[in-house]
């Protein structure tokens, strides 16, 4: 008898079939980056930008709100330089996603530039003892504005968090303390305790009354 052959696998062709024509869809490797930027904006950070940092003297490009939360973006993108922004804006789909483009590289030195103030620095320089090496010049204005946003955030997060508790049953209140260690006399108190009260026995039975 005949043995019949079993075609192998790779002798068929594969299930799908390569499209040519470009998607119509806009696709983006970086769909997780949105939830970062809804939580600032729900956060009420970009008004607090606007209020309290100005560091831009023309109405032209990114507003500070924007270079913030573009800063936010770099950040949990993981990017390590401000280098890392021209592969965000190489992905079509973020823009979409987030309703603007984030800045180039040089764009957003600039607006760093801004928190710095030569002034400060020579100034702190003489203030130094004769055997001090370094020093800490005060904040500028700009950088104190941004202080006072991360000051803004904190208790937006905490009502948030409560306002969460509150939607769903929670008491609103946490005990951080760190746990105590508990002795083996303890220990044992509680398991006769629990089992008294109706749990189960070294046995296995209920021992409840």
């Amino acid at each position: 008898m005949r043995k019949i052959e079993k075609p192998s696998p790779t002798e068929s062709p594969l299930l799908f079939e390569f499209d040519p024509q470009p998607a119509e869809e806009m696709l983006t490797a970086l769909g997780g980056l949105p939830l970062v930027v809804q939580a600032f904006r729900s956060l009420g950070l970009p008004g607090s930008v606007k209020q309290h940092l100005v560091v831009k003297e023309r109405q032209r490009g990114y507003d500070e709100a924007t270079f913030v939360e573009s800063f936010v973006i770099l950040n949990a993108a993981g990017g390590e330089c401000l280098d890392d922004f021209e592969r965000l804006r190489a992905d079509p789909g973020l823009e979409q996603l987030i309703g603007h483009e984030v800045p180039s590289p040089e764009a957003a030195r600039k607006f760093l530039y801004a928190f710095h103030e030569e002034e400060k620095i020579e100034q702190a320089k003489q203030q130094r003892l004769p055997d001090q090496i370094a020093y800490i010049p005060t904040e500028s204005e700009a950088l104190e504005g941004l202080g006072k946003v991360n000051q803004d955030l904190i208790p937006a997060i905490g009502r948030t968090m409560s306002g969460a508790e509150d939607r769903y049953g929670g008491s609103g209140h946490h005990d951080y303390r760190e746990p105590q260690t508990r002795s083996p006399a303890h220990l044992r108190r509680a398991t006769r305790l629990s089992a008294d009260a109706g749990g189960v026995g070294r046995d296995g039975r209920g021992a409840g009354r």
